[in-house]
């Protein structure tokens, strides 16, 4: 109860921040005590509804469906979210597999090292490399093209953005045609909140990447942020993210969806990998791939323009 409380002043500090994060497990401490405690009759035990109320709130829209008509172009376009590990490259040929059996139109692939991106461009059967910026540590990353889907995507540009401008972390931007409409995506990650200073450049991050979203829109392009986000859709932050960005979440309607951590048990396992887009996509499916080694679980995501 006490850290479902402290979550929702995560703006004032940054370890009650991080306690906006495990809701879903909240909720699954929360409503065993609650039980338990009317089966002994324990009238006092009722106060365990506000906080599990609370947090059923903050999780329970992610499975209400969303408002957007399904009506527009019979064509999908399958994005795919996947994150290798930059410290164990041995394992990379286990996501170039994986990778390879899908029928994504586009993979954003992160924390991509130069020794990852020589197996990318030799294994890799069924995708062409677009644009790579990789880097020894966790913050490189790249843009794949389905053979297949060559003949109806044109690439227009591509280049490395840093959000903000002071930060070292590179950010890959791709500008495509699709369907005679011009899209514009970006690979998102953040800084993992790892102590106050990272907590709030991270917010820093949050509030480029929103910039970035509306000069687009303001231009007449759709939008597609995706990545890794360091945050859960939850959290205060993230919905903060979605009004300044005039994003939507492509999580609504379907569920929990956690990709984080990977090995560990999925009722531990967190929400941190999204998919934001404008209003001008209608999500027709959205789902969580098989571990591939990482500690992140790839996401795919089908959107459709109505």
């Amino acid at each position: 109860m006490i850290a479902t409380v402290l979550g929702c002043a995560g703006r004032w500090w940054w370890i009650w921040e991080l306690l906006d994060h495990p809701r879903p497990q909240y909720c699954l401490l929360l409503l065993p005590a609650l039980l338990l405690g009317s089966l002994r009759r324990q009238r006092w035990s009722l106060i365990w509804i506000i906080p599990l109320l609370l947090n059923l709130g903050l999780v329970s829209p992610l499975f209400l469906p969303t408002n957007q008509t399904a009506a527009g172009l019979e064509t999908t376009l399958r994005l795919l979210n996947v994150t290798l590990d930059h410290d164990y490259p041995d394992r990379t040929e286990q996501a170039i597999a994986y990778i390879d059996r899908q029928t994504a139109d586009l993979v954003w692939l992160l924390e991509v090292t130069p020794a990852s991106l020589v197996q990318l461009r030799s294994e890799l059967k069924h995708y062409q490399l677009v644009a790579a910026e990789p880097r020894e540590n966790s913050h490189g990353s790249a843009l794949l093209l389905s053979h297949r889907s060559a003949s109806a995507i044109a690439v227009q540009s591509t280049q490395v953005i840093h959000l903000p401008a002071t930060s070292e972390r590179p950010m890959l931007e791709a500008i495509i045609t699709w369907a005679d409409h011009a899209i514009a995506l970006l690979s998102f990650q953040t800084t993992r909140p790892r102590n106050a200073e990272t907590s709030e450049f991270q917010q820093i991050e949050f509030v480029a990447g929103a910039a970035w979203s509306r000069q687009h829109l303001q231009q007449g392009r759709a939008v597609v942020m995706m990545g890794d986000f360091n945050t859960t859709p939850w959290s205060s932050r993230f919905r903060q993210l979605l009004q300044d960005s005039q994003l939507l979440n492509s999580q609504r309607g379907f569920g929990l969806q956690p990709t984080w951590n990977a090995h560990w048990s999925p009722l531990l396992r967190i929400a941190i990998d999204h998919c934001l887009h404008s209003p001008s996509f209608t999500v027709q499916n959205r789902t969580i791939g098989t571990p591939l080694g990482s500690d992140h679980l790839p996401l795919q995501v089908d959107l459709r323009l109505h």
